[in-house]
């Protein structure tokens, strides 16, 4: 009787235990994702609009975040290729964080807000800022009494534009830049490590699509970009992908006439090719997706400013100049999430034997194309060399920076007049 009866105990006991292990398990993931409610006086910053998959690390513990959750101070809020947030600030402001961007709270409540934007977008509609609101960015602090603007932070470069208002930025070497209005703050350094701070006017073509509809859905009057202008940008991009795409579809027509005629396409000559011939390389023959969740893009490279320039043209470069301006006609080409605009730029010149010359740049962290097709930065004026598109907006930082998505249009221009 007495061993039943020890053994009952034991047995009630060990009940217990577990029942509290449970129980503190419960409240230990309760209070870390906030089940039971903020335990500060005044949560500040409140997660609204969730897109994709979306994850929060709090307390070294990292979950995907929710609509509704109050973040307490170093949280650190992460978005993944495809997926958005949003959060409210005090209720009356919001702050939107783009894909691919990583956005750290150092202090979000008691009246004290602080963000840190260590790498990627986002965009901010201020009007009743707190009393104490800065936005951190690389080595530069903005500080916001009440303003529309973005932020980029990219490796070793760092961008912030204003739309309404005007953001005081203190930037790394230790001034002072008044930012107003359709201006941008640029700060980065250049190929000798010096930093470079760089305040100029900015056009509506400038941004972004991402940028564009946050703009188009602020509440805020007054803004320096008026709905027209920004829905122009839209519909121009919309006419120049649409083009893009009719000419894979031409394209992909002559491709097949030839090769029903036995004819082979002449690549690597300096004269139009197409990507859309090599699939074993890497690209895809049709303007369509393919299946098994194969992602696709197109990317054309041209010339024609040069066309126009000729006699800025170095002595011996009009050989490798096509007459139509076009190096590698519109194309298709396959790719794998995660990779850039970079990486399907040199497979697909690789594919068509269309030579590429390109550097890397420990400084700024991403690849610089010097040359295509023979035709390099300087060979045609001062201000010469290529740029890259996608979707008709020109990224402010490096092609090997840029991730791309499914349906991406890259267009490769050489200019001869610069950004």
């Amino acid at each position: 009787m007495e061993t039943k009866a020890k053994k009952k105990t034991y047995n009630i006991i060990m009940v217990a235990l577990i029942a509290v292990i449970a129980v503190c398990g419960i409240l230990a993931v309760g209070h870390i994702q906030g089940w039971f409610g903020s335990d500060s006086q005044g949560a500040e910053i409140v997660s609204q609009e969730i897109k994709g998959v979306v994850n929060i690390e709090r307390s070294g513990v990292g979950y995907s975040l929710e609509k509704d959750v109050e973040l307490k101070d170093e949280d650190i809020v992460e978005t993944r290729n495809g997926s958005e947030a949003s959060f409210a600030l005090s209720g009356k402001n919001l702050l939107a964080l783009n894909e691919n961007s990583e956005l750290q709270f150092p202090k979000c409540t008691d009246g004290e807000v602080g963000v840190q934007l260590n790498r990627g977008e986002c965009f901010a509609e201020i009007p009743d800022a707190p009393e104490a609101f800065s936005v951190a960015f690389g080595k530069n602090t903005a500080t916001i009494k009440g303003t529309v603007f973005s932020v980029s932070q990219q490796k070793n470069s760092s961008t912030l534009t204003v739309y309404e208002g005007a953001v005081e930025v203190a930037a790394e070497d230790g001034s002072t830049n008044s930012v107003e209005a359709g201006q941008q703050i640029l700060i980065s350094r250049n190929a000798d490590n010096k930093l470079l701070v760089e305040t100029s006017q900015i056009k509506e073509t400038y941004l972004s699509d991402y940028l564009i509809e946050k703009l188009l859905a602020c509440k805020t009057k007054g803004l320096c970009f008026s709905e027209k202008q920004l829905n122009k940008v839209i519909a121009d991009r919309e006419t120049e992908k649409k083009a893009e795409a009719k000419a894979l579809e031409q394209e992909a027509i002559k491709i097949a006439e030839s090769e029903q005629a036995g004819e082979s396409a002449d690549v690597g000559t300096g004269e139009a090719g197409s990507a859309d011939s090599a699939g074993s390389d890497g690209t895809a023959a049709s303007s369509g997706e393919s299946g098994g969740g194969v992602k696709t893009c197109t990317i054309s490279i041209r010339c024609k400013s040069i066309l126009n320039n000729m006699d800025k043209l170095k002595s011996g470069k009009n050989r490798y100049v096509p007459s139509n301006g076009v190096i590698l006609s519109t194309s298709s080409v396959e790719f794998q999430d995660g990779e850039t605009a970079y990486d399907v730029t040199k497979r697909a010149c690789s594919a068509t034997g269309i030579q590429i010359e390109a550097s890397y740049s420990p400084i700024y962290g991403s690849y610089y194309v010097e040359g295509i097709g023979h035709l390099y930065e300087f060979d045609c004026g001062e201000m010469s060399g290529w740029l890259y598109k996608v979707n008709g907006w020109t990224p402010n930082y490096g092609c090997s920076e840029y991730k791309l998505k499914n349906g991406d249009s890259i267009v490769w221009d050489y200019t001869c007049t610069g950004y």
